[in-house]
């Protein structure tokens, strides 16, 4: 009797232990993400940790928006992602302060985003853009190359700025040097510029420089592109906000955007200039993030994505 007892002994631990190493592999499992964004992000960054929650939603054909909260070291990181397929009817297109091709003013994304619809388009979500600096006559100006709708309203850039997203005028989407911008600008329909290139040709680019700007844990926007330009990208990274969202490093964003499937990839604007806005059900344009400035801020551009 006291063998059989034991026997019950040893076989009752032994389920107990095969179920626990069972729920222990499903919830270790592409480190707790459900999403098929979420899982390559995690899978492809070793210094995520633990996706906390993160969930996936179609915001319209060809358009999945992705949000996800993950600790990133360990530290608590909010994420808010769009996929857009521009084989579906969608183009990307950049906005300005009151719909207008000029440079000089500055206006939020959804207020930007608003003069756009109200001239016609019909914009399903917007991103802040380039980095931007002010004349000593009182007028700002982006930092990168810009076009719009055909127009060229800056065609030199700042030094050190590496990336320029062009829209040609027959549909072609690509990221190239804006040294390049002027070999192509009589095809260009769209260019809004960038800083960094966080992925080229798909290697991470490991020459980020060692400054406040590639180091501190702040708030970040960025882009990228599959490998055939048809695909793209819309990240936006909260932070400075410790107990919600601390922010990333430059150098861990560029991973995550190859984990996320950019073959290339470009810094925008961050810091408190990082906003996602989108088109919700009601039909107003919804800021998603939550800005370190506790609203969104003006800023001189930003990029859309317009059903054609």
């Amino acid at each position: 009797m006291k063998n059989l007892y034991s026997l019950y002994i040893l076989l009752f631990a032994a389920l107990f232990m095969g179920c626990s190493s069972d729920n222990e592999e499903e919830v270790l499992a592409h480190k707790g993400a459900k999403t098929p964004l979420m899982q390559a992000i995690a899978d492809g960054h070793e210094r995520i940790q633990l996706v906390k929650s993160d969930k996936a939603y179609s915001l319209a054909e060809g358009v999945t928006l992705t949000e996800a909260t993950f600790t990133y070291y360990t530290r608590t990181t909010q994420l808010f992602v769009a996929e857009v397929d521009l084989t579906k009817s969608l183009e990307l297109v950049p906005c300005t302060p009151n719909n207008e091709n000029v440079q000089g003013p500055l206006q939020t994304i959804p207020e930007q985003m608003q003069h756009a619809a109200e001239a016609g388009q019909e914009i399903l979500l917007g991103i802040n853009g380039d980095f931007f600096g002010k004349n000593p006559n009182g007028k700002y100006f982006t930092m990168n190359v810009f076009a719009k709708d055909g127009v060229v309203l800056k065609e030199t850039f700042s030094p050190g700025y590496e990336g320029v997203l062009v829209v040609l005028k027959d549909g072609t989407t690509k990221l190239i040097h804006p040294e390049e911008f002027a070999d192509l600008k009589g095809d260009v329909q769209h260019a809004l510029g960038g800083y960094h290139t966080l992925v080229k040709e798909g290697e991470v680019n490991s020459n980020l420089g060692t400054n406040d700007l590639t180091m501190n844990f702040d708030p970040r926007t960025f882009i990228g592109l599959s490998q055939d330009g048809t695909k793209c990208y819309l990240f936006v990274i909260d932070g400075r906000q410790k107990a919600y969202s601390d922010g990333m490093r430059l150098e861990d964003v560029a991973t995550l955007c190859k984990a996320a499937g950019c073959y290339n990839a470009l810094n925008l604007d961050g810091g408190g200039s990082a906003t996602f806005v989108v088109k919700n059900e009601k039909g107003e344009f919804e800021v998603k993030n939550r800005p370190s400035d506790g609203a969104p801020r003006p800023v001189i551009n930003g990029l859309t994505v317009v059903k054609k």
